[in-house]
């Protein structure tokens, strides 16, 4: 129909592959040689101690930062892309602009260049998927840390990345509103197919969401687990409880 605009189309998700891998800033090494193959679509959760490099690595898969040695690639079958062309990162704050509307700031995450009837539609499109399709003119001072948390959700969604990078992005909410955000992280991730990367320091939260969780301890992956469980999972789930124990068990043995 004429005045319609088109959504951009489903983007397949990204492999990535890492050989050798290491990051150090000045001192020592904090990723001492990471090995890891991450399938096209899979979502993958990252815990570990604080400083044991977990938000490094998802800054070198998003092409944040530069690898001190080894290799990190993204392939779409042989095709090598470039992080800023395949990833989107989303922060644990929303970081909205408060000058701009909430489809403004969804705007943000578009390529320059697109007609502004478009650039709209897509932000429209895109806050719909977060539940927010009504709010696009108001301002950002309206709404609660869930709803701001949807709204950059919507920012990284717009563009169709091939792979979505989440630096504990659920940690400031209530318990609540986190459960209900991580259903809506996982809806997406389900409807659109690209891959996901998720730091976090709760291990319930990476069971729940993930196909796999690696634990990182002192720069390297100590545990590799997947998760081969049904969803929608349901939290308190025995099976769920029990994966998470045997991550947590490894985590306090090796603070001891």
């Amino acid at each position: 129909m004429d005045g319609m605009v088109q959504a951009p189309a489903r983007a397949a998700g990204v492999a990535v592959g890492i050989r050798g891998l290491r990051k150090a800033f000045g001192g020592p090494a904090v990723l001492q040689g990471i090995d890891l193959d991450i399938p096209a679509g899979q979502f993958l959760a990252v815990v570990g101690r604080s400083g044991c490099g977990k938000s490094t690595l998802l800054r070198l898969i998003a092409g944040l930062e530069q690898p001190g040695g080894g290799s990190l690639t993204l392939r779409a079958g042989q095709d090598l892309l470039a992080p800023a062309a395949a990833v989107r990162l989303m922060f644990q704050e929303p970081r909205l602009l408060p000058w701009s509307s909430i489809g403004g700031n969804v705007e943000v995450g578009l390529p320059r260049g697109l007609a502004a009837a478009e650039r709209a539609a897509r932000a429209r499109a895109a806050l719909a998927e977060v539940g927010l399709a009504e709010r696009a003119a108001e301002w950002p001072a309206v709404l609660s840390g869930g709803q701001k948390q949807r709204v950059a959700l919507a920012r990284a969604l717009v563009s169709r990345p091939r792979l979505l990078a989440l630096d504990e992005p659920l940690g400031a909410l209530d318990a609540l509103t986190r459960i209900g955000m991580q259903a809506l992280v996982e809806a997406v991730w389900r409807a659109e197919g690209f891959t996901a990367v998720l730091v976090t320091h709760d291990v319930g939260e990476a069971v729940a969401l993930a196909d796999r969780v690696i634990l990182l301890e002192q720069g390297r992956v100590a545990m590799d687990v997947p998760i081969d469980l049904p969803r929608p999972r349901r939290h308190g789930d025995a099976a769920l409880a029990a994966l998470e124990a045997r991550i947590l068990d490894r985590l306090l043995a090796a603070e001891r």
